[in-house]
């Protein structure tokens, strides 16, 4: 039986546990793994494998000369579709969509309620035990949130948003049917209509030369004052500086940001020091299942690998997802 080297990159979420590998050993003996951190890896580890699990630095792909499949643990493979970074031609590309989007929709609807309900002013009026009111300036229920990307968190979140009474405008890249939890679908073609209508605008599409600054200083400036920005895709979905510009002069409400550019935010930020914005460090996708969910499916893949078979969440390097 011809041994396959697979070294696994584990951190925060891919962490196999004893019985994981257990399971793994007993069903595939012919899986060699290699376990070690995601930052602990050494070129011998990159040169020998067939398969990586995990998020190797894209300048040390040039090394994987016997890589035939690379599983990302994250949705985003933007740092790997560049067929040039690979030493020949490029492996079997594969992320972890699908095992992300109830914890970061859940993280939306939080940011949300948060702004709508005043919770962070309340929050800085507790350092100095002051009782005073702020009324909503809009129930939720009578409010618009504008999905861009109905992949699996804008979808997740569209659920979320409709069991909370809103009303859902949603924007992908190629027109379908309309799903039951969406009100309005569209294209970007459609974009611009939509964002004049949002109180709150979440940007849950992924990174591609196409959705870079999708939303710029133009379109920023077609949201009414009273939105909110939510952005849980990639930091380049936005133009930044447009929008703390947007942010410092009122012309909008505010924005939850659980991604920047770069990543961490400079300490001097501006954003930092905004009392309408809310940044998270990339921790929305954070949750106790996730690095299960990311076995189980790297699990299902590597059958459908060894088969020969059609993969799940297979990359097209020319689409860039």
């Amino acid at each position: 039986m011809r041994t396959i080297n697979t070294l696994f990159l584990t951190g925060s979420h891919f962490c196999p546990d004893e019985q994981e590998l257990a399971t793994l050993a007993s069903l595939y003996p012919q899986v060699n793994v290699t376990s070690v951190g995601m930052l602990a890896y050494t070129s011998r580890h990159i040169e020998q494998a067939q398969i990586v699990v995990g998020l190797p630095k894209p300048e040390d792909l040039k090394l994987a000369a016997n890589l035939r499949w690379l599983q990302t643990p994250s949705s985003g493979v933007s740092q790997y579709v560049d067929p040039a970074l690979y030493a020949s031609v490029p492996p079997l590309l594969t992320n972890a969509r699908g095992t992300y989007g109830k914890q970061i929709a859940d993280h939306i609807i939080g940011m949300i309620i948060a702004f709508n309900h005043n919770l962070l002013c309340y929050h800085d009026q507790m350092k100095t035990r002051n009782w005073k009111r702020h009324f909503p300036v809009k129930d939720l229920w009578e409010s618009t949130l504008v999905i861009v990307g109905l992949g699996d968190i804008g979808t997740q979140l569209a659920l979320r948003a409709k069991a909370h009474g809103l009303r859902v405008l949603a924007v992908k890249r190629t027109a379908t049917e309309k799903p039951p939890y969406v009100d309005e679908l569209g294209t970007e073609s459609e974009l611009d209509a939509f964002l004049a209508q949002a109180d709150y605008v979440a940007l849950c599409a992924a990174s591609t030369q196409q959705t870079e600054h999708l939303l710029d200083a133009r379109r920023i400036s077609l949201l009414p004052e009273r939105a909110y920005v939510f952005n849980v895709g990639r930091g380049n979905l936005i133009d930044q500086h447009a929008l703390a510009e947007a942010l410092q002069t009122g012309r909008i409400s505010g924005a939850g940001l659980d991604v920047t550019t770069p990543e961490p935010l400079p300490v001097d930020h501006i954003l930092w020091t905004l009392d309408n914005v809310l940044i998270t460090p990339h921790a929305s996708g954070l949750s106790p299942s996730d690095p299960h969910q990311v076995f189980s499916l790297f699990q299902k893949n590597l059958d459908l690998f060894l088969q020969d078979k059609p993969m799940i969440n297979l990359i097209d390097y020319s689409r860039a997802y």
